[in-house]
């Protein structure tokens, strides 16, 4: 097997989905059904995800893999991968726990997706969904620079002239400011998990970037 479907079960829609139910395991984590929903929520919400891995997609993936449990095949898969899906499927045959997952995520309830207010963002979900911004935002803020304007300033900068991640960056900023009605919606629903995640400083970063594209481009 290529190394990039190795990838795939690991680190890939597959493994994202294994990490969760894992995680869903644990003392006070959220359901199951709720992380099912924000992964819903993750894969249509976004015109790449959904035509790439939408969730029908992702669940005949499950009933094949499920297939293959105990066979040959099944040995040959990443040990990562092997291990996630036991931990996962717990006292469950992880065969029978696959065909569980894709079931639930064919149910109708599934393939829409509450928003924000009925479903807080996890982080998880937040950390999958705006890990450019939260990166460059995290550089920002670090106590690396002297200042948030020569924060901005050294960024930008340093990759120049091939900007292709900072438009890729607008969007994602744009599209963060789009989702929430106000600043204090958006301040809100990161406040647990990215705090750094701010309006003021999502505003003045688009702002940034949109003045050196009119610049420099």
């Amino acid at each position: 097997m290529s190394p990039q479907h190795h990838e795939f079960l690991t680190q890939g829609a597959v493994g994202l989905l294994l990490r969760i139910a894992v995680a869903s395991r644990s003392p006070g984590a959220a359901p199951l059904e709720d992380e099912l929903h924000r992964l819903s929520r993750y894969l249509l919400d976004s015109r790449a995800t959904s035509m790439a891995m939408p969730p029908a997609v992702l669940a005949s993936l499950l009933d094949l893999l499920a297939d293959e449990v105990g066979t040959e095949a099944f040995g040959t898969r990443p040990a990562e991968y092997r291990q996630a899906l036991a931990r996962a499927a717990g006292d469950d045959p992880p065969a029978d726990f696959l065909r569980s997952l894709a079931a639930l995520i064919r149910d109708r309830q599934f393939l829409s997706y509450p928003d924000l207010t009925e479903l807080p963002l996890s982080d998880w979900e937040a950390g999958h969904r705006f890990s450019l911004p939260s990166a460059v935002i995290g550089r920002m803020v670090s106590g690396e620079y002297d200042s948030v304007d020569e924060a901005l300033e050294e960024i930008l900068a340093s990759e120049h002239p091939d900007c292709q991640e900072f438009a890729d960056l607008a969007g994602e900023l744009q599209r963060l400011l789009y989702m929430f009605s106000t600043p204090a919606e958006l301040d809100a629903a990161f406040a647990t998990v990215k705090p750094h995640m701010t309006h003021a400083r999502v505003r003045l970063l688009l702002d940034a970037v949109h003045a050196h594209f009119a610049e420099q481009h």
